[in-house]
């Protein structure tokens, strides 16, 4: 199938979607969003993690833009377009409840992440516990990511509470997660299993009608593009509104059945070159 005569754009979120275990990529999604672009498509990220998570080696494959932080800031090419915050007393609040409840947590800005003082060691047990899963490595013709981590990482203390679009919590005891999300529930806006978690749980917790969905929106018409000729493609709880906003909404074959039914379509699991399949059902590739 050849590429079709219309600019489409096409927004892809990261973990489940494009990366394996936060670390490898299929070299078929690579070279299918490079083959898009070189068709005159436009290929954006849409993850929750901040830019300042995003691996040089992700970032190197060619993107024409990204929405980071859930939709917290969106560029095209080096313009910013989107900038979601939460209020300075919307931070202040959640710490404050984090912290009596006993969870971890950290800040996500655009340029910066902030981390409560038990994310640290928390993360170095989440990492063991994955590597375990994780095996003997990556496929025959993946990529694997360098593994940089999460930077500049710094303490919650000197987080500015301007600059802040977004929140994760974290602990080894579910049911601590799931209080802070009853108490927040009708205020905050939040979703769940969107980090892998072989220990515990997390949540993302933000400003109500802060998603993905809202911010490609804004991104659409800035870029003129109608939503009928823009692809979201996920896997997660924080999809869907990406889904519901996008002509057409992809699930990967990877994504829980749940996530899957709320999409038009379903491509392969990332494992199973789930993207290429999904670009060239739509004449991207």
């Amino acid at each position: 199938m050849t590429s079709t005569t219309r600019t489409r754009a096409v927004f892809l979120d990261v973990d489940g979607t494009i990366v394996e275990d936060g670390r490898y990529i299929p070299s078929s999604a690579i070279e299918a969003i490079q083959t898009a672009r070189k068709h005159g498509h436009l290929v954006f990220l849409c993850t929750g993690r901040s830019a300042v998570d995003l691996d040089s080696v992700l970032l190197d494959i060619g993107f024409d833009g990204a929405i980071t932080n859930g939709g917290g800031h969106a560029t095209f090419g080096e313009e910013v377009v989107v900038t979601r915050l939460l209020s300075a007393e919307a931070v202040a609040h959640l710490q404050e409840r984090f912290e009596a409840h006993g969870v971890h947590w950290f800040l996500q800005g655009h340029d910066a992440m902030y981390i409560s003082p038990g994310v640290a060691p928390f993360w170095d047990q989440l990492r063991a516990k994955l590597a375990e899963q994780r095996g003997s490595g990556p496929r025959e013709g993946w990529v694997e990511l360098l593994g940089e981590g999460i930077a500049p990482l710094r303490e919650v203390a000197s987080a500015d509470p301007n600059t802040i679009s977004k929140t994760v919590i974290l602990s080894d005891d579910p049911a601590a997660v799931e209080r802070v999300l009853e108490e927040l529930d009708g205020k905050f806006m939040h979703v769940t299993g969107t980090m892998p978690m072989p220990l515990g749980k997390s949540a993302e917790i933000a400003a109500l009608g802060m998603n993905k969905g809202a911010t490609i929106v804004e991104l659409l018409d800035h870029l003129r593009i109608d939503a009928e000729d823009a692809i979201g493609i996920g896997d997660n709880w924080n999809d869907i509104e990406m889904f519901e906003v996008c002509g057409v909404g992809i699930a990967m074959g990877n994504a829980e059945s749940a996530v899957q039914e709320l999409a038009d379509e379903v491509t392969a699991p990332l494992n199973e070159n789930g993207i290429a399949k999904a670009f060239r059902r739509h004449g991207l590739i």
